[in-house]
């Protein structure tokens, strides 16, 4: 749940979590009932599956001729209900006394909504239930306005909650105030301790640098850096080398102005880096990227080379290959070579190098990705690994001999990371590990020679990165 004062009290979301820099008064003016409506609609369409809530509310907001700011409202509304799902129905499931699980999926979201305003961003109960019931009246559920505002009127203090969390298993109380799935706060423990579990945990709740890659293909570094400036944008340095990445004090800023449209930059979370400066693409090279959506990597790549007609981008979904062709076009990347192909199955040119940035769980990324906490299941992380698998045993094939092989995830989960290199080099004896070292800083590497970012202890969401090296000749 959110951070807490050194006293013990918990903090709002608006002071120091989540939603960082959020005034909570001035939120409480835009408290609009089609704005909390509209929020419930968005919370109704989605289906465990992956859910593009940014496009589902830009759509909306397109819809309902939303202002910039009651758009802003209707994201936090959104990205918070789906953040704290299981603390939110916790909650509900205390006021009703019974099950939410016969509740028609528009009230239920509805009462999500409102109970996040009132424990989470702390606006007035009266506040949250008449305009609760209100938005249940403009999307005509009469039947369950009774039941919204009865609800509502009797929601419980934070401390209250805390009390009640106090009398179950230390596990479950754990899903509960940090809102995940039990079964990975089960498996994390497990892995990493109790200790860590509630320091990754924490971290996945909690407010997240947007990180910007300068594109050299466009402009060179102290002309982004002095337009930058003039927008008044207080810029922070994360990495010069080969490439410099940076963050502002204002991102939404940023990305709104032209400087973003004429492709000065690209947004890419800075521990997802490491995998291409692992690959050391070099102009000369023959170069695939096997698994390219949503592009960051390939664009990175092709930074690095300059112009070449060595680079290969390929993904199994042609919607997802059009985007990156998109992408490539604001950044003036015209020299990628793209197409639809599956990286487990189908057949690829002989290359020198190979990035391998596999479909994974995507545990490690929950603070940017807070819907995948919810999509994921325990038996998913077998699947997943046996389709790594695949892909490794078929793109080792079109590797020349003295090439690389660069393996990648956003998963914490050590069955994706070290578990399939331990198979691949068993497999493959004629690899190597080469060492992270000597590419990248070492406070991001691992005894075993491969980059190894975790939330708990490098304050980033986390990564797994490692270099294979192809001794047969």
């Amino acid at each position: 749940m959110p951070s807490r004062t050194p006293g013990g009290r918990t903090q709002s979301l608006s002071r120091g979590g989540f939603f960082k820099g959020l005034s909570d008064r001035n939120w409480r003016k835009v408290f609009f009932v089609n704005t909390r409506a509209a929020a419930a609609r968005i919370l109704s369409s989605y289906n465990h599956q992956y859910f593009n809530y940014d496009r589902k509310i830009s759509d909306t907001a397109a819809q309902l001729k939303l202002s910039q700011k009651d758009q802003d409202f209707l994201y936090i509304l959104v990205k918070g209900v789906i953040l704290y799902r299981a603390y939110l129905d916790y909650v509900i499931q205390m006021v009703l006394h019974a099950s939410i699980d016969k509740l028609e999926n528009v009230v239920l979201n509805l009462l999500r909504v409102g109970v996040f305003q009132y424990l989470i961003l702390e606006t007035p109960r009266y506040a949250v239930t008449n305009e609760t019931v209100k938005a249940a009246k403009s999307l005509k559920i009469f039947s369950a306005v009774g039941l919204i505002n009865a609800a509502l009127r009797h929601l419980p203090s934070r401390e209250i909650v805390d009390k009640q969390l106090e009398q179950l298993a230390q596990n479950e109380a754990l899903a509960i105030r940090e809102s995940h799935p039990r079964w990975l706060i089960d498996r994390w423990i497990k892995q990493y301790g109790l200790k860590n579990t509630k320091q990754i945990a924490s971290f996945n709740n909690s407010y997240q640098t947007i990180y910007f890659r300068h594109n050299p293909v466009k402009t060179d570094w102290d002309s982004l850096k002095s337009k930058t400036v003039e927008m008044g944008l207080e810029i922070n340095i994360e990495a010069v080398e080969p490439i410099v990445f940076f963050s502002v004090n204002k991102p939404g800023l940023l990305l709104k102005s032209e400087l973003f449209g004429e492709g000065f930059f690209s947004v890419q979370d800075i521990s997802q880096s490491p995998a291409v400066r692992l690959l050391d693409p070099h102009k000369e090279e023959i170069i695939i990227d096997a698994c390219a959506a949503p592009g960051g990597k390939t664009g990175f790549i092709a930074q690095m080379t300059g112009a070449t007609k060595g680079i290969y981008a390929y993904d199994i979904s042609p919607g997802k290959i059009k985007m990156l062709q998109n992408e490539a076009f604001r950044l003036g990347i015209d020299f990628v070579n793209y197409d639809v192909a599956d990286a487990g199955t189908d057949t690829f040119p002989a290359a020198d190098k190979i990035l391998l940035d596999v479909p994974c769980s995507g545990t490690g990324v929950l603070a940017r990705r807070a819907d995948l906490r919810w999509n994921r299941k325990e038996e998913d992380i077998d699947k997943l690994v046996e389709k790594q698998r695949q892909i490794l045993d078929n793109m080792v094939k079109y590797l020349n001999p003295g090439g690389v092989i660069v393996y990648s995830t956003c998963s914490i989960e050590p069955e994706e990371n070290q578990g399939n290199i331990d198979w691949f080099l068993k497999k493959h004896p004629s690899f190597e590990i080469d060492a992270a070292s000597r590419f990248v800083e070492n406070k991001w590497c691992d005894e075993s020679g491969a980059v190894r970012i975790l939330p708990h202890i490098h304050q980033k969401t986390g990564s797994f990165a490692v270099r294979l090296l192809n001794k047969g000749k």
